[in-house]
């Protein structure tokens, strides 16, 4: 093959690729003034009664948002008996059972059902390792995923995994530890290198429903089974966003693209939750997604006991011991990830399940990354629930798998994903490991694509 000329691509373009290039370069900023703008929350302080709800309403503004970069923050107690307690294997979102997102018209552009859980899963395997020792430590969370070995025997301690810093710093009884989340981890609409229109974020509402204490919190320290929880008072919450304002030029050529076209047009990636029941004994569960969309991007699940009593020393949000020997998903026609991933005649999950891992690794993109690997190892992904028989559920729920499935057809374009209607059903086909002794629940999301049409009256969502 004939290589281009350097007549043809010219010298500045040669100097620019080698580096050599020594020139100022053009000022294309188009912001104004950048600050972080600060949304109260309507009270003060909120109890763990049950069906509380925490509500923030956004500063009205003409100021675009950089979502990454905005956060929720606030300051939590709980009260309770015997030694530390706070957040031990999550961060401080298992206090919120369900996330609600309307905008200033009462749309709805964002809501999860499940919200605790899917923080305590879906979110981490997305982290990298560094991550998990920053954010998650942010987030309130004693423990991080990196495993603990004894030195004599060489085997993990189930229970023992690396720590974020000192117990102390962690525990939520004594004193108000003060916490932070990224809006991101949470609502897809701030998870976009997109500014986020002044019309969608003026005036919104984040609702985010408060969760039991005995389901929020967990014994820090190691072993305890008898210190207990009984409530907890949040406080002074609010939501940090990272505004900026843009040019007259800019703003006014945005807003005759708004009355022109109908509004912009912004999309972004959302879930909706859906449970299955398994019964005690079942070996093969169909999970089938009733929801239709038109561009589903993945599908994220995982199984927990349903016995699991409600109390700190129990982990109420996790995944139960790995225990799927069979696996695969039928979207319509077309069939993921084209054939079955099963265990080899004689396999035990913990031992050949890598498969499975791998799968979902692939699935979130996360398979090439070699520098920064994914924060939940396939040894944690695999072996982080505590039952010592691979048949039977983990009855503390502190597994940390999460399977997903990508439905994206192009690796190089984005929201590439397939539709889900009447005549396209979404269908996981799981097979069980033996024969669960207890009965267990399925907690499923899928990923997939909304489109906020707004403009200075509404926003017109479409799915």
């Amino acid at each position: 093959m004939k290589a281009e000329s350097s007549e043809k691509v010219g010298m500045s373009k040669i100097q620019e690729i080698n580096r050599v290039k020594y020139a100022l370069p053009s000022n294309l900023n188009v912001v104004e003034r950048r600050t972080n703008k600060v949304s109260f929350a309507d009270q003060n302080s909120y109890s763990s009664q049950s069906g509380n709800e925490v509500v923030i309403r956004m500063t009205a503004s003409t100021d675009y948002v950089y979502g990454k970069n905005s956060y929720l923050i606030f300051e939590v107690q709980c009260a309770g008996t015997g030694n530390e307690i706070g957040f031990k294997n999550n961060t401080a979102m298992s206090l919120f059972d369900r996330v609600l997102y309307e905008d200033r018209s009462g749309a709805e552009l964002e809501r999860n059902d499940k919200l605790n859980a899917y923080c305590a899963s879906v979110v981490p395997i997305h982290h990298c390792r560094s991550s998990s020792v920053v954010h998650e430590a942010n987030g309130g969370q004693f423990q991080n995923y990196d495993r603990i070995y004894a030195p004599i025997t060489g085997l993990p301690d189930p229970n023992e995994r690396g720590k974020n810093g000192s117990l102390l710093d962690y525990d939520a009884k004594a004193d108000s530890i003060t916490v932070i989340i990224p809006l991101s981890d949470f609502l897809g609409i701030y998870n976009q290198e997109t500014l986020v229109p002044s019309m969608l974020v003026s005036g919104s509402l984040i609702r985010l429903q408060l969760a039991k204490a005995t389901v929020a919190f967990q014994n820090l320290a190691q072993g305890d089974t008898t210190s207990t929880v009984s409530s907890y008072t949040i406080s002074n919450p609010r939501v940090i966003l990272d505004s900026l304002t843009l040019s007259p030029v800019v703003q006014k050529n945005l807003m005759e693209q708004s009355q022109a076209g109908g509004g912009l047009d912004f999309c972004y990636e959302t879930v909706y939750y859906q449970s299955g029941n398994v019964s005690s004994g079942q070996t093969n569960f169909n999970l089938q997604i009733n929801k239709a969309v038109s561009r589903c991007q993945k599908l994220y699940w995982k199984n927990r006991a349903v016995g699991t009593p409600e109390a700190s020393n129990k982990d109420n949000l996790g995944a139960t011991n790995y225990n799927i020997s069979q696996l695969d998903y039928r979207l319509g026609d077309l069939f993921f990830p084209q054939r079955v991933i099963s265990l080899p005649s004689g396999g035990v999950p913990q031992k050949n399940g890598s498969e499975f891992y791998e799968n979902t690794i692939q699935s979130i993109n996360r398979m090439k990354t070699k520098v920064d690997p994914p924060a939940v190892s396939k040894d944690i992904w695999l072996t982080s629930g505590t039952s010592l028989n691979a048949n039977d559920a983990d009855n503390d729920n502190d597994g940390r798998a999460i399977n997903c499935q990508s439905f994206e057809m192009s690796s190089a374009l984005q929201y590439s994903g397939l539709a889900i209607n009447n005549s396209r059903q979404l269908e996981a086909r799981i097979a069980f490991y033996g024969s669960p002794e207890t009965g267990q629940v399925i907690d499923a999301w899928i990923c997939y694509l909304k489109l906020a049409k707004c403009n200075q009256l509404r926003a017109i969502i479409k799915e």
